[in-house]
């Protein structure tokens, strides 16, 4: 089991207090995108359902029905086992191991879901999740269930599922820990293997090996390996260059543990030794990154951390001699200081001014990016805010 069921329990109290009287909530796990006539991209679930069920196989449905005095009915619907198509893909989540995972008592065969929701003239509100990727959105060929859905007011459930998941348990940063735990682990191996003449691509997938040895569930994103003038493109994904004598490589990646994103950023010297530029750059870097550290605490706001960051690197740039045209750091640093993470590398967070509090995990992650000078440099790392400031995990 991923997380204690009591969390997938406590998440659906929390969602069902926010609904409307007479409404119902249709979350849905996925279905499988085809890559060729044969074969199917690698399955992954909507993170929405997951967070409120920890069932990770596509096609099942979660309904929750909310009625006039305000009780909440949860109904969990799943395919129908087909023994010849599991000699060929394995079993289907049968309705035991669902309740074991999900800590839902009435589950249902989907066929049956039309039947099994019950009298929907009583209803007037229908929640989706509307901002998940299409092959998230739920789709029903009942025709009854049609009509009803057109005739409905239908309300999004991401601004719901913002404020609800920007906060984690202790348990999720727990996952988390150990996500950035097994992360570092690996890129400790990387680096030792680390040497000139290796192609991007090759350190890429020793890191993806290492990661799944210490028990991960695999990438948490595509993992960035950036050598030269390559680490000045932010995602830059492609790893096809050969690494080279006197160069830099970014690395930017991590792991995935039970659902839960780690992501770090490192920047290295391919021969193991950096030039006087290159070290007078760096260390700019890392020297942002602790004065950001010691300022990412409850009531700070990201937008202003931002603006921090770019006071900090055009003044210590300046004092370095590294002066950006027109006195516009913009051109040495062009993305965001940090963002949540959690189940989502970017993960969801409400609308507007982000302020922190305790329990946000955010990353830090100031970066230089000097083009003229074939190199681009970010260091990154994962931290939990608490009351008195926050942790590096």
């Amino acid at each position: 089991m991923a997380l204690s069921q009591a969390f997938y329990i406590n998440n659906r109290i929390k969602l069902g207090e926010t609904l409307d009287n007479n409404s119902m909530a249709i979350i849905y796990s996925g279905r499988e995108i085809a890559m060729s006539a044969d074969a199917n991209y690698p399955f992954f679930t909507n993170n929405n359902f997951y967070y409120l069920t920890g069932i990770t196989e596509p096609e099942v449905v979660l309904v929750m029905i909310k009625n006039s005095q305000g009780i909440i009915t949860e109904k969990l619907f799943i395919e129908e086992a087909d023994l010849e198509k599991e000699k060929w893909v394995g079993k289907k989540i049968n309705m035991a191991e669902a309740m074991l995972l999900s800590g839902i008592n009435e589950i249902h065969y989907s066929k049956k879901m039309s039947k099994e929701i019950g009298p929907l003239e009583m209803l007037e509100t229908v929640y989706f999740d509307f901002k998940v990727p299409q092959h998230q959105s739920f789709k029903t060929d009942d025709e009854a269930l049609k009509v009803f859905l057109r005739k409905s007011e239908l309300k999004d459930l991401d601004p719901i599922f913002s404020k609800m998941r920007i906060i984690k348990t202790s348990e999720e940063v727990g996952m988390i820990k150990k996500a950035s735990t097994i992360t570092k682990k690996a890129f400790e191996e990387v680096a030792l293997a680390l040497k000139p003449g290796l192609y991007e691509y090759e350190l890429a997938a020793y890191f993806e090996y290492l990661v799944k040895k210490e028990g991960a569930d695999g990438l948490a994103f595509e993992t960035i390996a950036a050598t030269g003038e390559n680490a000045t493109i932010l995602h830059y994904v492609s790893n096809q260059s050969k690494t080279k004598s006197g160069e830099l490589i970014l690395f930017d990646l991590g792991a995935r543990f039970n659902g839960y994103c780690g992501d770090i950023s490192r920047t290295l010297a391919v021969d193991g030794v950096m030039s006087p530029t290159q070290e007078k750059a760096f260390n700019i870097v890392a020297v942002v990154q602790k004065e950001l550290i010691k300022a990412y605490k409850p009531g700070a706001v990201m937008k202003e951390l931002q603006e921090l960051t770019k006071t900090l690197f055009l003044e210590k740039c300046s004092e370095s001699g590294f002066l950006p045209k027109d006195n516009d750091i913009s051109e040495f640093y062009y993305h965001g200081i940090g963002h949540p993470l959690g189940l989502d590398t970017h993960d969801l967070r409400p609308e507007g001014d982000l302020v922190l509090l305790p329990g946000m995990v955010m990353t830090v992650e100031p970066g230089l990016y000097m083009k003229a000078l074939g190199f681009g440099i970010r260091i990154e790392d994962d931290v939990v805010i608490t009351s008195a400031g926050c942790d590096v995990l």
